[in-house]
């Protein structure tokens, strides 16, 4: 599996209205998913929940472990929809909230 970069996760981020889209390759096969996954809590500083599987998606909710206050959000892997995203969790959350706590995450490595 390639080496994921907190750099390529920062360039790749695009906000929407309801979710910060991360506009990269999807992992090919669940194990490489669960790689995946394990380098992007390391990087960005989250801890992950026991991950839900579905036919043709990954759900995962991830907890931030820096920053004040920390905050949940889900991360969605979908096949189908060939797409990876991070969602808030909490009617106080914003998608803004996510990409703000990443770029800060990854600047450390920049």
């Amino acid at each position: 599996m390639q080496q994921l970069l907190a750099s390529s996760v920062i360039t790749a981020l695009h906000n929407t209205e309801s979710s910060v889209q991360i506009i990269l390759p999807l992992p090919t096969t669940p194990l490489k998913t669960e790689q995946w996954l394990t380098q992007f809590v390391s990087l960005f500083h989250f801890q992950a929940s026991q991950a839900d599987w579905g036919a043709d998606r990954f759900q995962v909710v991830l907890t931030s472990l820096k920053g004040h206050p920390p905050f949940q959000c889900l991360l969605c892997i979908e096949w189908l929809c060939e797409a990876i995203w991070l969602e808030p969790i909490g009617s106080e959350q914003r998608p803004q909230i996510i990409s703000d706590y990443l770029k800060e995450q990854g600047d450390a490595f920049l």
